[in-house]
């Protein structure tokens, strides 16, 4: 059964069982807060239910707390009605409602225009209801314990990885051509890595939020592992790396002026894009750091590349095209620092006084 199948199943059976329960409790004849209130109290996880119905039921509260007493001095008026609008509105405006917060307006409306005489005899079991509905939402919820939520994380922690990887050939592909392809097709590519970013910490928080409270929490592993605080961050920081590099790349290897990089460099260049892409798709899908070995062969490569943009034997050749030494200079830097961001912490080895570089 499908999570989303679970929590219309798991709503309906609140809402029908808050909706038989509040028949016997005293003064209750209209049970449909309870059902309402039920049904707003089962979400994907316990966490968010129990905060989501804690805000519903304060929101009400609040709603009753001023309508009672504009009711009894006002009464189902104009005056009453021009009192309870302004105020309610405002206090809905409340952020720590957050969604919930018209039902201030709403409860409070509805006790001064609705119940009559006795305000307060009449909104006490309204409260009652309210009370009841939330708190069998949150009980049928923990009691069928909804769905964990890592799989999505790791499935959008893959799929980041795809994307940047795929914009790091796209930009390798560029540099090889001399030649900028569709701008559309690129800015969709650029704008799919940002997406992707932001899915991977919204799942991440998801998958969080279910193991809070939640019975199936012990059979957390057969779900799949999250990735490691360190494995995420490296992962975001290569992806906003990436953006850089193609944009700085596009910017002074590509184009209509195809001499701003040698032959030579922009070879090895796009060789260190490519295999800089094979190592954040293996580290998106694997959610574990890039092996040692995968690391140790972009050192070489970029060792090569270094040296090619340091070679003394190219100083006649810099004199001859003054801006190509600080262009190549700062694709080696930002190709760097993505590798850097790939490598694990303390990786020495991957230092740049290491890597022949100095700045």
């Amino acid at each position: 059964m499908s999570p989303d199948v679970q929590l219309v199943a798991k709503a309906t059976l609140a809402a029908g069982g808050a909706w038989w329960l509040s028949q016997f409790m005293p003064g209750h004849n209209l049970p449909y807060f309870a059902a309402l209130a039920a049904l707003l109290g089962v979400y994907p996880t316990v966490l968010s239910s129990l905060r989501e119905g804690g805000r519903y039921a304060f929101g009400f509260l609040l709603g009753l707390l001023l309508g009672v007493p504009v009711a009894i001095l006002l009464g189902p008026t104009v005056w009453g009605l021009l009192v309870v609008v302004p105020i309610s509105l405002l206090i809905a405006a409340w952020p720590q409602l957050d969604g919930h917060g018209m039902q201030v307006p709403f409860a409070s409306l509805f006790v001064l225009l609705a119940v009559g005489s006795e305000p307060v005899a009449r909104a006490l079991p309204l409260l009652g209801d309210v009370v009841l509905g939330v708190a069998l939402g949150l009980t049928v919820n923990a009691a069928l314990p909804p769905a964990l939520r890592q799989r999505e994380t790791g499935n959008a922690f893959r799929r980041l990885g795809r994307l940047t990887a795929d914009l790091l050939h796209d930009t390798a592909a560029e540099i090889r051509a001399s030649d900028l392809f569709d701008p559309a097709h690129r800015a969709r590519r650029a704008l799919a890595v940002h997406s992707g970013a932001m899915d991977v910490a919204e799942a991440r928080t998801k998958a969080a939020e279910s193991l809070r409270f939640n019975a199936r929490a012990r059979l957390a592993r057969h779900e799949g592992p999250l990735p490691a605080n360190p494995v995420l961050e490296a992962l975001y920081a290569a992806a906003e790396q990436a953006r850089v590099i193609t944009r700085e790349a596009r910017r002074s290897g590509a184009g209509s002026d195809p001499t701003m990089l040698s032959p030579g460099f922009r070879a090895r260049f796009a060789e260190l894009l490519d295999l800089l892409a094979e190592l954040v798709d293996e580290c998106g899908r694997s959610m574990r750091p890039v092996p040692t070995e995968r690391l140790e062969e972009a050192q070489t490569r970029f060792r090569e590349l270094r040296a090619e943009a340091v070679d003394s034997a190219r100083a006649e050749e810099y004199e001859r095209v003054p801006y190509r030494r600080l262009a190549e200079a700062q694709l080696c830097a930002l190709a760097l620092q993505l590798l850097l961001d790939l490598a694990p912490d303390g990786a020495g080895e991957m230092a740049p006084e290491r890597l022949g570089v100095s700045y």
